[in-house]
């Protein structure tokens, strides 16, 4: 099996993102009001032990992700943005799958991180991708 293809390698990859968008959104809140932002992103994502240390790890070697670059959002706006950025990478997702580009693997994984995709669709998904790379070689 590749790398491309690597399902338990590209789910780690998917939930590592869903904790760097928890993050994103959550993070810098939480940090400024109780100066552990951390531990408010571990909770918010139902983290696993692996995952607590794996998130205070990236917040030492990484603590731009504590402090707010971007304007403040409210929840709606949070889903809004979500919502258009996870629509976005499922039409990268199509396009890639349309010129027949194992890329589109990648952005099925983001639309999943996002929200956009279930679990199901983005097995149903992946596979199509595999067997139609598979299918020109």
């Amino acid at each position: 099996m590749s790398e491309v293809d690597d399902p338990k390698r590209r789910l780690a990859l998917i939930r590592q993102r869903e904790i760097l968008l928890a993050f994103e959104e959550y993070g810098p809140g939480y940090h400024r009001v109780t100066g552990d932002g951390c531990r408010y992103v571990a909770e918010i994502v139902n983290a696993t032990r692996d995952e607590w240390e794996w998130i205070y790890a990236h917040a030492r070697t990484h603590p731009e992700v504590l402090i707010q670059a971007e304007p403040a959002r409210n929840p709606t706006q949070w889903r809004q943005l979500r919502r258009e950025q996870g629509e976005a990478a499922f039409r990268a997702a199509d396009a890639a799958f349309t010129a027949g580009d194992t890329a589109a693997l990648d952005h099925l994984d983001e639309a999943q991180a996002l929200g956009t995709l279930g679990p199901e669709q983005w097995e149903r998904l992946r596979l199509a991708v595999i067997t139609t790379a598979d299918g020109a070689r």
